[in-house]
């Protein structure tokens, strides 16, 4: 497969190369920290909460309603076990 963006160097505000399914956790840090995180299914339900790279322990945000294909404008350190819809990261 060709590569045209192979000798780009990724920047915190070029697309994502990597991803996967993110299961939720309270107290455990992403590694690495997500670029974002998008909406795969919401048939569980619509809610995502997210603890962005900045925040502070407890400083969560919670997006209510999501829609599949919505993704955050934060770079994400953690993902709250009150999200009911199933996410995914974007890396790299």
């Amino acid at each position: 497969m060709s590569d045209p963006y192979a000798t780009e160097t990724p920047t915190s505000s070029s697309l994502g190369s990597k991803g996967a399914v993110i299961v939720p956790a309270d107290d455990t840090d992403l590694d690495p920290v997500a670029k974002a995180v998008t909406v795969l299914d919401t048939t569980a339900g619509a809610d995502l909460v997210i603890l962005p790279k900045g925040n502070a322990d407890g400083k969560w945000l919670t997006y209510s309603g999501v829609s599949v294909g919505f993704t955050t404008v934060h770079a994400v350190r953690r993902v709250g076990v009150g999200t009911t819809c199933t996410v995914a990261s974007v890396d790299g």
